[in-house]
């Protein structure tokens, strides 16, 4: 019975970590959002870089330990999200910045740009290697179950 006790209070005194996952394609904004929620996020969504602007605005960017984006949105895309978090101090951006996109190569001269530090994945993203960003976030090496 104690060990019950024990294991509740560690889970809440655990600091709750919050995730932004920005993607149109709802089958892998959902996915993204279920593994994060899986490996103990708040997992919020957002369709577009309008409504994740909108979000980001309302809670601080500070306020995301991870952010998700997909470089390949319309009409604005993931780049210029990140150009308008770019001018923000680092300590004012989410902790860790994470860009995906069907194809990689043509962003790249544009995130040099913003001289960030952002992980990139092509997609299909490789979850185990997307689960080793987010495990460094969190200190937790379970794997989690999909």
């Amino acid at each position: 019975m104690g060990d019950v006790a024990e294991a509740a209070t560690d889970k809440s005194t655990r600091p709750i970590r919050r995730a932004l996952v920005v993607e149109n394609d709802l089958s892998s904004r959902e996915l993204l959002a279920r593994v994060l929620r899986l490996k103990g996020f708040e997992a919020t969504t957002a369709i577009g870089a309008a409504q994740a602007a909108a979000l980001l605005l309302y809670d601080a960017p500070s306020a995301y330990d991870l952010l998700v984006v997909d470089l390949n949105l319309e009409p604005v895309d993931g780049v210029e999200l990140l150009r308008h978090l770019a001018v923000l101090p680092a300590k004012n951006r989410p902790g860790k910045i994470v860009a995906i996109s069907d194809s990689l190569a043509p962003f790249y001269p544009r995130l040099k740009e913003l001289n960030m530090e952002l992980e990139t994945f092509q997609k299909p993203v490789h979850l185990p290697s997307l689960m080793k960003v987010i495990e460094g976030l969190t200190g937790d090496q379970a794997p989690a179950r999909l």
